[in-house]
């Protein structure tokens, strides 16, 4: 069967970064022209549960939730908006590099036409797209904890947690109501 030159696969330790690089820099190039697939960076890793990587699906989105601009606004919108916001985003992310990996499949099958493994390629790509696609989904119930949304990703098995620190980044604004010096540093709840 046809598949990458270099299948997703990955060393221990400290050689996986460099490993997961290489593996999606075959993805962003065409290997008959040479030409240059554009996609988004190849800094950013997803998880697909047959991929040999020492990564988990909570671990890939941290670092997709981390990488994401806007968190920085979480105490500045609302729940809802924040929650909609970052699926979006994950949504956008993940959909360019599905496509990314599809122009390259495309490009790199072509002279193959129609041919059956071809064929079985382009069908186990788009399972492969569903299950990337539903690893980044997220939760949204509330947090065990301080009642905000939970950022973990929608199959998580374990309690339901908001992803901060849990404590209030923004001053007091009840100052009056406490005694003494100024307000203490706010812990949620």
């Amino acid at each position: 069967m046809l598949g990458p030159r270099n299948s997703f696969r990955a060393a221990q330790g400290n050689e996986f970064g460099d490993l997961w690089n290489e593996t999606l820099t075959c993805y962003s190039q065409n290997m008959d022209t040479d030409e240059t697939i554009p996609g988004p960076s190849s800094a950013i890793v997803f998880y697909l549960s047959e991929t040999e990587a020492p990564i988990t699906p909570e671990s890939c989105l941290a670092s997709l939730r981390s990488n994401w601009e806007g968190r920085h606004d979480r105490f500045k919108i609302s729940e809802e908006g924040l929650l909609a916001t970052l699926n979006q985003h994950l949504v956008a992310i993940t959909d360019a590099r599905i496509g990314q990996v599809r122009t390259w499949l495309g490009a790199n099958t072509a002279r193959f036409g129609q041919h059956a493994d071809v064929q079985t390629l382009f069908r186990r790509f788009d399972e492969l797209a569903k299950e990337l696609k539903s690893h980044v989904v997220l939760c949204g119930a509330a947090c065990g904890t301080c009642r905000l949304s939970c950022l973990k990703g929608r199959q998580h098995g374990d309690a339901h947690d908001c992803c901060t620190t849990h404590k209030c980044p923004p001053a007091c604004e009840f100052d009056d109501q406490h005694d003494g010096p100024p307000a203490p540093a706010c812990d949620i709840p």
